[in-house]
């Protein structure tokens, strides 16, 4: 798959911070690549370790079915500037399964802080995929629905980006039924 580009909007911008974040999705023979890159000086990074509240600190978020069409789940995959990530298999906000820290060491989360910018950079095995959708294989022309964020609900400006955007007063990233939908050339 040829690497595809994404940028967000912020639809519910209370207080003007909207920082810049390009998502790009590849894809190699093993699983999924992505790297994202966020125009941001001292992001908040409190967390450094997997499976806590990382959407409290500056943060991205890469929200997936990869088999929309037989499987009712997602992935979230939420990683702040450190490198720490929030990963869970869910059926919604509240139904979900973590992953456990073998799962993430298979990610190979690379982060990078540079002065105005910070950069993170992860793999999705497909033998990762298979663990928790025991059917899937990767076929030429499939479809994911999938989403991408930018939060930090306790920075020091609050914001909440989006690239699928939906009509709801206030954020709320776990409705997989707004997901948008990428065909993987």
């Amino acid at each position: 798959m040829k690497p595809k580009k994404f940028t967000l909007t912020y639809p519910w911008d209370d207080n003007g911070y909207k920082p810049y974040v390009e998502y790009e999705l590849g894809m190699d023979e093993s699983g999924f690549l992505m790297h994202i890159n966020v125009r941001e000086s001292d992001p908040r990074r409190r967390e450094t370790e997997h499976q806590r509240d990382i959407y409290k600190d500056s943060c991205v978020e890469w929200f997936v079915n990869f088999m929309p069409e037989s499987c009712d789940r997602y992935f979230n995959f939420e990683t702040n500037a450190n490198g720490a990530m929030h990963v869970a298999f869910r059926r919604d906000r509240h139904e979900g399964q973590m992953l456990t820290a073998e799962d993430i060491a298979a990610l190979n989360i690379q982060a990078d802080i540079m002065e105005n910018t910070w950069e993170v950079s992860y793999s999705v095995p497909f033998s990762l995929i298979r663990k928790y959708i025991p059917q899937y294989r990767f076929e030429e022309g499939m479809k994911i629905r999938t989403n991408f964020y930018k939060c930090g609900d306790e920075t020091e400006f609050p914001h909440y980006g989006i690239w699928t955007e939906y009509a709801l007063e206030k954020p709320d990233f776990h409705r997989p039924e707004f997901f948008g939908e990428i065909a993987l050339d």
